[in-house]
């Protein structure tokens, strides 16, 4: 298997838990910073035989909210793995509008990052109010603007769709604005209401199923005219792909550090996981969690599950370069698929998935789990 390799850093840390968040999140009261990083640089160490001589060709610093961190500490773990980082990687973290300025910016370009998430999820007032925000649409603003002046030359915005009271123009105008404040990559959603949430347990009035495909179908016609390449379920870029979000759609390997993180690795004709405590506490002071095999009978579906989220031609031998198990196992339910209508053939042994199957994801996927 020839497999690269990404590395996931958890900060698990917010100001307060957004309504809609099931991400591994905490309200922050203490500074945990520098303890924090010395156990992901414990727990870096004693993965290292993990790696196997390979370098990171991205790093992505997820949470929580990244941006509350110390510069000074994410600059100093940077230092300390460099060898394993690839000349090119890409360095990015996601920020919350309302935890940063431009000085702040700019340590974290000095400190290494090179690419910044921002979570604006909208523009407008009433819609940030809705979604419990901590930011304000000019804090949004004035965050977008003054990343790219201090020197983020790749800069995703991080929008939703969908939201409570929101119409088609409320949509299309957050679109408008993130064109209009030069973000180069864009992840837009559809907000979702998940069980374990503030909105699972009190839930709000969404926009109907008309509506919201009404915003979906609008939204792609005017980010595939400001001149966006949708090449992913919820990705579109004027510019590099996301080389670790693309990483983990083309079943890649991938180092997951800090409290929840998960990790994927490709050792020899095994592909292992673990997960590690979700709690910070108990990540920071029991033992980290161990790597366990993962059944072959499991791999098809989690293979297809991340491979169809992106949208280019799939060859059927990748399947076995990426797992090291015979495509057999996947061609009768890639070719029912076909049937169906959810994927297309382009040869024999190239396929994508259709306009229909985008829509119909899950009915693919379910084919996977018989």
């Amino acid at each position: 298997m020839h497999t690269k390799l990404s590395l996931y850093l958890h900060y698990p840390w917010c100001i307060r838990k957004c309504p809609y968040c099931d991400f591994n999140s905490h309200k922050k009261d203490i500074s945990y910073d520098e303890a924090y990083f010395a156990r992901l640089l414990d727990d870096f160490k004693a993965s290292q035989e993990y790696i196997q001589g390979r370098q990171f060709i991205s790093v992505f610093v997820g949470g929580g909210t990244p941006s509350l961190g110390n510069a000074s500490c994410y600059a100093s773990f940077f230092d300390t793995i460099a060898q394993f980082l690839d000349k090119d990687c890409e360095i990015t973290f996601e920020a919350n509008p309302g935890t940063v300025d431009y000085k702040k910016l700019c340590d974290f370009k000095a400190a290494g990052f090179n690419r910044i998430s921002i979570g604006v999820q909208s523009f407008d007032n009433a819609m940030l109010k809705a979604l419990g925000r901590i930011h304000d649409s000019d804090e949004a603003k004035k965050a977008c603007l003054e990343a790219r002046r201090a020197g983020f030359l790749r800069r995703n915005f991080d929008l939703m769709h969908t939201l409570p009271g929101q119409s088609t123009a409320m949509a299309l105008a957050d679109l408008q604005t993130a064109c209009d404040l030069e973000c180069t990559h864009l992840s837009w959603y559809e907000l979702t209401i998940e069980e374990d949430t503030h909105f699972g347990a009190h839930p709000p009035v969404l926009p109907d199923e008309d509506t919201m495909l009404d915003i979906e179908e609008q939204g792609f016609e005017f980010l595939q005219k400001h001149g966006f390449e949708r090449y992913e379920v919820s990705a579109f870029t004027k510019e590099r792909r996301c080389v670790h979000n693309e990483n983990y759609w083309l079943f890649g390997d991938y180092l997951g550090l800090g409290a929840g993180a998960h990790s994927k690795i490709s050792l020899g004709q095994s592909i292992m996981r673990r997960a590690h405590h979700s709690l910070p506490k108990s990540y920071m002071q029991e033992d980290y969690a161990r790597f366990y095999n993962v059944s072959d009978n499991d791999v098809p579906f989690e293979y297809m599950l991340n491979r169809l989220r992106l949208f280019d031609s799939i060859s059927l031998t990748d399947f076995t370069d990426k797992t090291g198990l015979d495509v057999a196992l996947i061609e009768d339910k890639l070719h029912k698929a076909s049937e169906l209508g959810l994927i297309c053939f382009d040869t024999a042994n190239t396929y994508h998935i259709t306009r229909l199957g985008k829509i119909m994801l899950n009915d693919i996927l379910a084919l996977f789990l018989e």
